[in-house]
């Protein structure tokens, strides 16, 4: 969660140790690209916004930027310029926290391609900044007060995309949208993540190359190709053209000049010897065309374990050849591999209404306090028991053996006293053994075997229609490993 110990410091000393002590949350790139493993259509997207930072920012958890944010346009009240919008709202973005939970919003809000233009007021970063869109699933809030619909969907969506950890994990996000089922699809091939799982640290392999660069070493120029499976211990064959043994036919194929290949463990792409590289394929059998085995690691589970793949053209400058990548292995491991198929454990329903002022717990008004050139973040140091967001819900999977305290660790920014919660915990989502499921539907009808929760019920018994349904590559993916043994185990 956000460490906070440089508050109130001078604005300018206080960014530089956020810079380089890691004081609160980890700073977006505002004039970067958007990440590139988000989908449009197909919403895989990738959660790392700390539960303390959803909790207890300067915009959400403020009743007056709240309503302002419930009520407007989203260009009219961020702009390029220092009096771009209201003053109350460019005062609350000197707390990086707001600027955080802006991002989320406007990533879960817009689809990819669109960008809303912000100026950060910060005297050691002032300037014109940019969010990017990725998930599409309000657009008209850019130029329009957003919808009831809207902004229950898009609430569902920041909160599912929260972890008390910040850390990145990659999340299968289903659900059912008011315009019909062209929002919330599937990806008939995943491809393995495109940046490391810290937050702070992208891929270096996936940016363009700076000048000629050759051979499979090298970090920079690589695509990102699909994701496999197999079994722990055996043998496993990737090529894209070479043989498997000499003489013999080959596996896979390239077209055009010389391509090479790289493995990684998991589900994210890697760099060369980095953390979660396996191995490199540049040709074989006195040939060009690249073969590789690996022995499938072991990553928990005894029957399956995941892999990555990536492909780049033997040499930078070359932009026209490509390759076919295929798997063999006696253990029958498997390639191309859906969302469905990646992603296939559920976790749970986040359903409600972030955007109510009247509906903040009456503890919560945190708030930027200026004296001077000081700025103070006042209120974020707050202890509430449960929810801040009394309209917020989460419910679980009934698979999950202690489904309640793997809520608690997800939604809860104090999770051991069950504070600073950004959701109320309602129950199992469905029928389990020891009490009855809050949601009416445990596949939406849009689109047929996802596995989305539909009509889900709070506290109260009142339906919530816009719920959004995350699913897992890994069990434990969001959870602090210090309790994941306890709270992430499945039935």
């Amino acid at each position: 969660m956000a460490i906070r110990p440089c508050r109130p410091l001078p604005v300018t000393l206080c960014l530089l140790v956020l810079a380089l002590a890691g004081c609160g949350t980890g700073l977006h790139d505002a004039d970067g690209s958007p990440e590139p493993s988000s989908q449009v259509a197909e919403i895989r997207i990738a959660n790392s916004l700390t539960t303390d930072a959803l909790v207890l920012n300067a915009l959400s958890a403020n009743p007056t930027s709240n309503g302002l944010l419930a009520s407007n346009a989203l260009t009219s009240l961020f702009g390029p310029t220092a009096i771009s919008g209201p003053a109350h709202i460019r005062l609350q973005l000197q707390d990086p926290d707001a600027q955080k939970f802006m991002e989320y919003l406007v990533g879960c809000a817009l689809p990819a391609g669109d960008i809303l233009e912000w100026y950060d007021p910060r005297a050691a970063s002032a300037g014109p900044r940019k969010w990017y869109g990725k998930a599409g699933l309000c657009p008209d809030w850019a130029t329009s007060a957003p919808t009831g619909e809207c902004k229950r969907l898009v609430s569902a969506c920041i909160l599912a995309r929260n972890n008390a950890l910040g850390r990145r994990v990659e999340l299968s996000i289903r659900g059912e949208h008011w315009t019909g089922p062209g929002v919330f699809t599937m990806e008939p091939v995943t491809r393995p993540a495109e940046q490391d799982p810290n937050p702070l640290v992208a891929l270096n392999s996936f940016t363009p190359c700076a000048g000629t660069q050759t051979g499979a070493a090298r970090d920079c120029g690589w695509k990102a190709d699909a994701i496999g499976s197999c079994t722990p211990g055996s043998q496993v064959w990737v090529g894209a053209g070479g043989p498997t043994s000499c003489p013999g036919p080959g596996l896979g194929s390239s077209t055009g000049g010389q391509m090479v290949l790289r493995v990684c463990d998991g589900i994210v792409g890697c760099d060369h010897l980095g953390g979660r590289f396996v191995t490199e394929a540049v040709g074989s059998c006195a040939g060009s065309a690249p073969v590789t085995s690996f022995t499938c690691p072991y990553q928990g589970n005894p029957t399956t374990a995941w892999f990555s793949v990536m492909t780049a053209p033997w040499s930078s400058l070359d932009t026209t050849s490509s390759a076919t990548v295929a798997v063999s292995s006696s253990a029958g491991a498997q390639y191309n591999l859906s969302e469905q198929q990646v992603y296939g454990m559920r976790e749970g329903a986040f359903y409600g209404n972030l955007f109510d002022p009247v509906a903040l717990h009456p503890q919560v008004n945190v708030y930027v306090a200026r004296e001077g050139d000081t700025y103070t973040v006042v209120g974020d140091n707050v202890h509430v028991q449960g929810s801040i967001y009394r309209k917020m819900f989460s419910c679980y999977d009934p698979s999950w053996s202690s489904g309640a305290a793997y809520s608690s660790n997800r939604v809860c920014a104090l999770p051991s006293s069950g504070e600073n919660c950004a959701a109320t915990v309602t129950g199992p989502c469905w029928n389990s053994n020891s009490s009855p499921g809050m949601c009416a539907i445990q596949d939406g009808p849009d689109v047929s075997g996802d596995g989305d929760f539909e009509k889900c019920k709070d506290t109260l018994g009142n339906v919530w229609r816009e719920p959004v349904t995350t699913w897992l590559n890994s069990a434990c993916d969001t959870v602090q490993s210090a309790t994941g043994t306890r709270s992430c185990g499945r039935k």
